[in-house]
Order: C-alpha cells, then sequence, then structure tokens
C-alpha cells in the first residue's frame, strides 16, 4: 500500500500559504512581483511574496485561456486562447487582440513576447498595438511549449518530438541546436545549464545545456503515473504529477535522487519557480499554493 500510494518514494510534508481561485483555473506565470492563473474567470494575479490575496482580475471575460506570460521589468501581461494572442499593459487598462490564431504557448521577455501558434513560433512587441504579422520561425509540427532563458538570450520550445534552442537577437530567431524528445514536451523549465520536460506518461527528461548547440540528454525519471509539468529552483526539480500531488528531485546529485512525494497539493496541474517560492496550481481544491522551494 505503501509503494502503490508514494511510488516508492519517502512522503513529504510541504507547509503552504494558499490563496482561493475562482472558475475553472488552467495555466500559471511567474514574475517579478507578480503570479499570474488564468482560467474561465479571466487571469488572477497575485502578490508574489505577500498575503495570499488577489491584486487583480484582467482578461476578465476572455473564454479558453491556454497560456499567461508576464514579461520581466515591465510587467506586460501575455494571454494566449484559441482566439489568438492579447497584451495587457502593466497595472491597468484593457487588453488588445495582436495576433489572430491558436496560441499553444507564451513566454515574456524583457523587450519581446513569444508565442507559439500551430507550428510557428513568432516575436511580437510588448504592445497593446492592433494585429499585425510578426517575424518569426515555422517549425517542422507543432510547438507545445516556450521558455525564456534571458541570461544567454536564448528561447527554448518543444514540439511534437524535439527541444530546439534558439538564439534571440531583437525580434530574430537563429535555430542554433537541438536534441530529440522521448515522446512529447508539454511543458519545460529552464535552470541555467538544464533544462527539464514534462512528457506525460513518459515521466520528466533532464538535458545538460551547457552548450545549446548540442543539448544533450542526460537522464529520464519515470516514477510520476503522468508529468504535467515541471519547475527548477537552483538544485530542485519540482514535477507535478496529477492526483499524485508534487513530486521533488535532488538535481545535485547522480544517479539523480528523488526527495519525496508531497500528497497533500491536491491535483498538481502547473508550477512555478521564481526567487524562494514555487507556485503549484491545484485544481482540486482551486487553490493556488505557495511553497518554500528550499524547504
Amino acid at each position: 500500500m505503501y509503494n502503490s500510494r508514494y511510488r516508492g518514494v519517502a512522503p513529504l510534508r510541504l507547509s503552504s500559504v494558499n490563496a482561493d481561485l475562482a472558475g475553472d483555473p488552467i495555466a500559471l506565470a511567474a514574475g517579478d512581483s507578480l503570479i499570474a492563473v488564468g482560467g474561465s474567470v479571466g487571469v488572477e494575479l497575485f502578490n508574489a511574496t505577500g498575503p495570499a490575496q488577489e491584486a487583480s482580475l484582467r482578461a476578465r471575460g476572455l473564454n479558453g485561456i491556454i497560456a499567461v506570460a508576464l514579461a520581466p521589468r515591465s510587467g506586460w501581461l501575455a494571454v494566449g486562447s484559441p482566439a489568438g494572442l492579447y497584451m495587457f499593459p502593466p497595472g491597468v487598462g484593457p487588453g488588445a487582440l495582436i495576433r489572430s490564431g491558436d496560441v499553444a504557448a507564451v513566454a515574456g521577455g524583457a523587450k519581446h513576447v513569444y508565442v507559439a501558434v500551430d507550428n510557428r513560433i513568432e516575436v511580437a512587441p510588448l504592445a497593446d498595438d492592433t494585429s499585425g504579422t510578426w517575424p518569426g520561425t515555422t517549425m517542422a509540427s507543432r510547438v507545445h511549449a516556450l521558455a525564456v532563458d534571458s541570461a544567454r538570450s536564448l528561447l527554448w520550445a518543444t514540439t511534437d518530438r524535439n527541444l530546439i534552442a534558439f538564439r534571440t537577437d531583437g525580434d530574430t530567431l537563429v535555430r542554433v541546436g537541438a536534441a530529440p524528445l522521448e515522446s512529447v514536451g508539454l511543458r519545460l523549465a529552464e535552470g541555467g545549464d538544464t533544462i527539464a520536460v514534462a512528457l506525460g506518461e513518459r515521466g520528466v527528461q533532464l538535458f545538460d545545456v551547457s552548450n545549446p548547440a548540442s543539448p544533450r540528454a542526460v537522464v529520464s525519471w519515470t516514477i510520476a503515473h503522468f508529468a504535467y509539468d515541471v519547475a527548477i529552483s537552483k538544485q530542485r526539480l519540482f514535477v507535478a504529477a496529477g492526483p499524485e500531488g508534487v513530486y521533488v528531485l535532488d538535481l545535485s546529485t547522480s544517479p539523480l535522487h528523488t526527495i519525496g512525494l508531497a500528497r497533500g497539493m491536491g491535483f498538481a496541474t502547473a508550477l512555478a519557480s521564481r526567487g524562494s517560492y514555487t507556485y503549484i496550481l491545484d485544481r482540486r481544491n482551486v487553490v493556488l499554493r505557495r511553497v518554500l522551494s528550499d524547504f
């Protein structure tokens, strides 16, 4: 019974600060000072480190929100839906549709927002200009997830079967490297020289990306029944495993060590790490959880 419940790893009891959510929350993003949760009611914004109280509600009435991103420093909010990409200015003010199409993923950079629409990645300005045509690149298959490595001016993307690195130069994307994935890359997390990719039923695949031109697969982790999302905080890897809760792994050890499973995190489907905290979207209890990453 123990092995069935905890998959053979130690149980964890993580203390969390919780904020109630509304509607059906889907997407999660962490910014410099705000946390964004997108869902059926719009985008709920929370202070990253303050009391667990909603700071504001943006994108009210926007249907089908599937992805959100917060631009560092400026605080622009990007919202992706089947209708397209919407941009909302920092603080207050209405948003505008700047790109039509079925958006799969968004990622916020210091000066641009990156958006995946079907098999294309485009680079749009941080502005609420009317819909236009933006530069980008077309992939061989559908793009599922994006992550920005601002320290090295890189954009990482996952497709049906590949992890791909792009060098960002203004609004230009230059492909610099790629590596095959064991399955569809649902979500990814960037942590310095490490990239973690959530592969659903195939678990998590870790890559050494110290050389972006030649990403190297180093280990596959398959303890969870299903890996929905991943987050990296220093030497800790968090894995959202749906009804199982959240797994925590130690990235500093070889072989990879699973610290334990926190079953008290509800139905965990999305993660984001920022500063000292990791944020967990619990869809069972409809709450946003904040835990110390280095517990």
